[in-house]
This record gives structure tokens, sequence and C-alpha cells, in this order.
């Protein structure tokens, strides 16, 4: 497979993981005060396409967010996009996980901004105080959601070749996730 460059609200970045089993998946997400938006994510010749329908009736759209969809489970046949409740608020965050080759993958969530009436990208801050609108995830492993936390795994390889694996676990602070010290 060629590899395949995304981008996300001026950010770029690669994603890496295996294909989730059917390429179309759908969601249905709580924003408070009784309303719900549908969510779905397609797979088309550029890309995974993420889509809102709002309850305006307006549609609100995230292109080339991977080659393919990716269960969040790990597991074959897994769904590769959720709605729910992240941070405790009540209200669902929607979570996509993208894929592109060889080894990589990235986990993409966004909330409900009502000032906005849209849905925002969530950023991921790493241990390095590193923000951007994805976290890295390995492309065999499960992602696990925890009360407030997202737990996510991934490998990395040294310049000499040594290859070492890493749980990273990250905490909502109130705006997006940060890697937490208790990994």
């Amino acid at each position: 497979m060629p590899k395949f460059v995304v981008s996300l609200c001026f950010f770029v970045f690669a994603l890496a993981a295996l294909p989730a089993a059917g390429q179309t998946a759908s969601a249905t997400a709580r924003i408070g005060a009784g309303q719900t938006v549908q969510v779905r994510a397609t797979l088309g010749t550029d890309g995974v396409l993420l889509e809102f329908l709002l309850p305006d009736g307006r549609s609100q759209s995230f292109p080339q967010l991977g080659q393919a969809l990716v269960p969040l489970d790990g597991r074959s046949g897994g769904a590769g996009l959720i709605a729910r409740d992240l941070n405790g608020d009540g209200v669902d965050e929607v979570v996509l996980r993208g894929s592109v080759p060889p080894d990589r993958g990235a986990m993409l969530a966004f909330r409900w901004s009502a000032s906005a009436a849209e849905f925002v990208p969530i950023t991921f801050t790493d241990d390095r105080d590193r923000t951007n609108p994805f976290a890295v995830v390995d492309a065999k492993e499960p992602v696990v959601f925890h009360p407030g936390a997202i737990e996510v795994q991934f490998e990395t390889t040294r310049p000499d070749g040594r290859k070492s694996n890493h749980v990273a676990r990250y905490r909502w602070n109130g705006q997006g996730f940060t890697q937490s010290a208790d990994n």
C-alpha cells in the first residue's frame, strides 16, 4: 500500500494500522438537552471521511482521516468509530481510529462545542508536552477507555534498531487529554 499523509485542521500526521472489517461505521452521539447527532465514517477514494449531521440540519465533515478504519478494541470486526462520554460531562465525545501503512495508527476524538454548535477536535498532549489532534496507537493493540482516561499502546524504534513497547494513559484535563505520570 502506498504511503498516505492526512491532514486535520492544518496538522499533518501519518496513521497506520490494520483495516477494520466493513469500511463504514455509524454512531449516535448525545449532545445534551435530549438532542443527538448522527455520526458516520466512510471509506472513499480519498480515505476515511467523518461526517456529523448536526441538530440544525447542517452537516460537518472531517476528510482524509486515514486510509482505513481500525477497530478501537483491536479485534477483527470491531468498531472503528464510537460515541461515548469520555470526560464525565454527560455529553458524548466521538472517537475514530484511522490507519495507513506501515505500522502505526492514530486515534482522533471530537467533542461537542455548544457555543459553536459543532464538533471540535480534542487535543492529546504527550509526556514531552507535544500537543497533537491525535494520539499515536499501535496498529494491533486495543484502545482502552476508563472513566476520564484513555489508555493506548505503541511501539518505538531507537536509532540503533532496538524496539520498545509503551503504554500511555491520557487523562481529561478540562480541555483535552494529557498523558499522565501514572503509567
